[in-house]
């Protein structure tokens, strides 16, 4: 009878280990849409509430919604690679999504845990020379490499000490998001300041939408350690799954004739079920020198692969 009120957003007390977490308030599946030039992206996700409270106990949404602008073409804000040890990117970033959906704990004891998406537009370097500058991200096999060597990029060189501070991608799996381009779901875990058997997380969802361009979205776990805190994993993990189940892409014809231009030479558009853990962490030194040029949508295992797993 009193749910409303025992789960309402207000911190007033302290409560450090909570049997039971809850959120958002308002729990109810919204649609959202995104417009990617021709095509149309339709997705569930609760409306995001702030948390309030006394001073120094209150929590704010800082969110970043598109509306309905057509996400391939407004300025949406740069975001640069920040980690000082990577190479430089061949990928820039633009990012056009974010939100945040908070947890509290019983009767008046606030914050225990967050969800936060983001999403980007990922576009090869427009400084040009770049490996993926001239590929198509319809074929699978160079959307493969450009998942590893984003991935790469952005978390293979961070280490703490002389150990790797990410692992990944884990737990990958393919998503039909629509019966011709699908997405792929995997997760990085964060083992720097714990370990294998303690990590947190990020869960990751990529697709391609023009055959240069494509939409990462992260969803960060907020520092929740994923296997030792079941009370706020739990719903975290029920959240994320329902948002990223719910995807749904409606493919434009323009998009689609792009796609089946691949599909004409490559009959197999399917992507690899079984991907490996990539071996972090990587050494500058080697990612510096001038790879050797192969054909990637010619090869079984693209460059970037190099602990995938062969059925």
């Amino acid at each position: 009878m009193f749910e409303w009120l025992k789960f309402f957003p207000f911190a007033w007390r302290v409560d450090r280990k909570p049997v039971e977490i809850r959120g958002p308030y308002f729990s109810k599946m919204r649609k959202n849409k995104w417009f990617l030039q021709d095509s149309l992206l339709h997705f569930g996700a609760p409306s995001s509430n702030p948390i309030f409270g006394f001073s120094g106990r209150s929590w704010s949404v800082d969110a970043v919604l598109p509306g309905s602008a057509n996400i391939l073409k407004s300025p949406w804000q740069r975001v640069y690679n920040s980690g000082s040890d990577a190479p430089p990117s061949e990928w820039d970033y633009y990012r056009f999504y974010s939100n945040t959906w908070y947890f509290v704990g019983p009767w008046f004891t606030g914050l225990k845990a967050r969800l936060k998406a983001s999403a980007l537009l990922v576009t090869p370097d427009d400084g040009g020379g770049g490996a993926f500058e001239d590929k198509n991200l319809f074929h699978p096999k160079v959307f493969e490499s450009a998942i590893a060597n984003y991935l790469d990029t952005a978390y293979g060189y961070k280490k703490v000490g002389r150990k790797p501070r990410y692992r990944g991608p884990l737990h990958w799996r393919v998503l039909p998001i629509s019966p011709s381009i699908h997405a792929v779901v995997c997760d990085i875990h964060e083992i720097g300041n714990s370990s294998k058997e303690n990590p947190t997380l990020h869960r990751l969802v990529y697709f391609p939408v023009t055959p240069q361009k494509f939409i990462q979205i992260n969803f960060d776990f907020g520092g929740t350690s994923i296997y030792r805190d079941e009370v706020r994993a739990k719903p975290l993990f029920k959240l994320c799954d329902s948002i990223i189940d719910s995807l749904r892409l409606q493919v434009g014809a323009q998009t689609q004739a792009e796609w089946d231009k691949v599909k004409a030479t490559c009959p197999d558009m399917s992507i690899t079920e079984i991907f490996g853990e990539l071996p972090w962490p990587l050494k500058v030194e080697k990612a510096r020198k001038k790879p050797k040029e192969v054909d990637i949508t010619a090869t079984p295992d693209a460059p970037g692969h190099q602990a995938r797993i062969n059925k």
